[in-house]
């Protein structure tokens, strides 16, 4: 059983550290943050769209790069916005 433990503890730690890399933080002008994730590696990014209402929007990454964001689209009923970087 221990096998079996430890295999799952190290499969579980390689979902955590790939879900951790598409976690962004998303700032907009007027010092709005919120999370987001990267949807596609193209550079879309999903996030809420109340986080995104005043630009400049930027995206902070995992590895700590700030890239400027642009809103794709937005959808304030269902309070998500898409982003490209």
């Amino acid at each position: 059983m221990p096998a079996l433990l430890n295999q799952l503890n190290e499969d579980l730690e390689e979902v955590v550290e790939r879900a951790r890399k598409s976690l962004v933080r998303v700032a907009s002008g007027e010092g709005a943050n919120g999370a987001g994730s990267i949807w596609h590696p193209d550079g879309l990014i999903v996030t809420n769209a109340h986080v995104v209402q005043r630009p400049p929007i930027r995206v902070m990454l995992a590895d700590g790069r700030a890239l400027p964001a642009e809103v794709l689209a937005i959808d304030h009923e269902r309070d998500v916005a898409a982003l490209s970087v």
